[in-house]
């Protein structure tokens, strides 16, 4: 009897149409990204993220401890990555020294990209400012170094060994390197470390060998809460809606199959 009454009640979905279902999710993420924005920041607010109050931590144990705190970008360029990954740790690093400023903590960074070097002490001295106080901003702190990975770990080692910062935040790439080292020397000088890395391998390394690890998607989205701007959080709450329209239809789709149904994909 159910048999019957779904292959009667659901004749259309007998055959899905991938291309259907894809433009009966993008479309409403679509709308959502152009018409959020105007309705101002409540319509387009995100939640917080909970990586920023990891972050927080590590700064609050560097002032306890009255250590710096060592920030890496890796091997993190400005090309051949998103500029959304770009833009997100910059974001990032405004809101850390920014934090630091507030505490009185000393930062430290350390990047063989010279482009991202620069960005970094611009939004760097830019979080020290927003807390009031620029005095404790040093520019001879967001230091470039040219050299491959593996030279770039040493680096980053020596940098620890010299400095023995409270709290690591590592994120973005090694190259052809690992990061493994880097945060076992975090460990050794009895530092709080943040792992993160966009290419899937280095952030398994990473998560496997840090006290935390900040998801490449997490890093993402807590740029654009930080940023606080409606454009970008719009395309955030745009993607929720796209993937609560696939939810609702795979769920719609397995009761019509569990009652009988013959739902085939094309």
């Amino acid at each position: 009897m159910l048999s019957a009454i779904a292959y009667l009640a659901l004749p259309q979905l007998r055959y899905v149409d991938v291309l259907l279902i894809t433009l009966l999710c993008m479309i409403p993420s679509m709308v959502a990204g152009l018409i959020l924005p105007k309705l101002g920041h409540d319509w387009a607010a995100l939640r917080r993220v909970p990586g920023l109050d990891v972050l927080d931590e590590a700064v609050k144990i560097c002032a306890e401890k009255g250590r710096p705190l060592f920030q890496s970008t890796g091997g993190l360029g400005t090309t051949g990555y998103t500029i959304e990954h770009v833009e997100s740790l910059l974001m990032i690093t405004r809101y850390l020294t920014k934090r630091c400023g507030e505490l009185g903590v000393r930062y430290i960074s350390v990047s063989n990209n010279a482009q991202l070097q620069l960005l970094i002490m611009d939004f760097a001295k830019q979080g020290y400012q927003e807390a009031g106080h620029p005095e404790l901003f040093s520019s001879n702190d967001v230091r470039y170094t040219s050299s491959g990975a593996t030279q770039l770990i040493m680096e980053h080692i020596d940098t620890m060994r010299y400095n023995r910062p409270g709290a690591f935040i590592g994120l973005g790439t090694w190259g052809s390197g690992t990061p493994v080292p880097v945060f076992q020397e975090a460990v050794n000088v009895g530092a709080f470390s943040i792992g993160s890395a966009r290419a899937p391998d280095e952030l398994a390394q990473a998560a496997s060998s840090s006290d935390y690890s900040l998801m490449t998607e997490e890093m993402v989205i807590a740029g654009a809460y930080i940023d606080n701007d409606p454009e970008k959080m719009s395309v955030f709450v745009g993607e929720d809606i796209a993937k609560i329209g696939l939810i609702i239809i795979c769920i719609v789709i397995g009761v019509a199959n569990l009652l009988g149904g013959n739902i085939r994909f094309g």
